[in-house]
């Protein structure tokens, strides 16, 4: 799956948001701030539901690094969110990975610092989800990527790669 310019444009302003905030690496809790700073779908669900993320910032905040490294690395949880975001983009037959599905992914994840971080704020990833345009989704997979033990034990994974593995060799 190939991630739209928004959320490339959101992993770039996530490593800038990182330094600022005195870090040397980027995590699922910068790629949450950098959505709060453009004009998508999860933006403005956070901001109907009344979100306040001030509290996220202070708590991230560090002493500035003395020197910027040329290259931060990625955390585990987040890589985990992006890579699992192609799953939740199937679910919504899309082709492309937006914003709103590596939230999805953070939201189903316990794992994820930034999807504990909205759970504790009050977004849960059925709210999430039922705040989404009323689109065409797939139903059971839904059902499969909403399961958080489901999402844990690695099942969400193994069926996105089935599917992944199975349109590769059929198309």
């Amino acid at each position: 799956m190939l991630l739209n310019k928004d959320v490339q444009e959101i992993i770039k302003h996530s490593r800038e948001i990182a330094i600022g905030l005195g870090e040397d690496f980027i995590s699922s809790y910068h790629f949450l701030l950098a959505v709060l700073d453009f004009k998508n779908v999860p933006h403005f669900i956070f901001l109907d539901k009344q979100l306040n993320f001030e509290h996220l910032k202070q708590e991230l905040q560090k002493e500035k690094l003395e020197t910027v490294p040329d290259k931060l690395y990625v955390t585990v949880e987040l890589e985990r969110s992006l890579i699992m975001s192609g799953y939740y983009s199937l679910i919504f037959y899309e082709k492309v990975i937006k914003p709103e599905h590596v939230i999805l992914a953070m939201l189903a994840d316990k794992r994820s610092h930034a999807g504990s971080y909205l759970r504790a704020i009050g977004m849960t990833y059925t709210d999430f989800e039922s705040e989404l345009k009323p689109v065409k989704k797939k139903k059971l997979l839904g059902i499969i990527g909403g399961n958080s033990f489901l999402v844990q034990i690695g099942f969400v994974k193994f069926v996105y790669d089935m599917i992944i593995r199975f349109f590769s060799n059929h198309l």
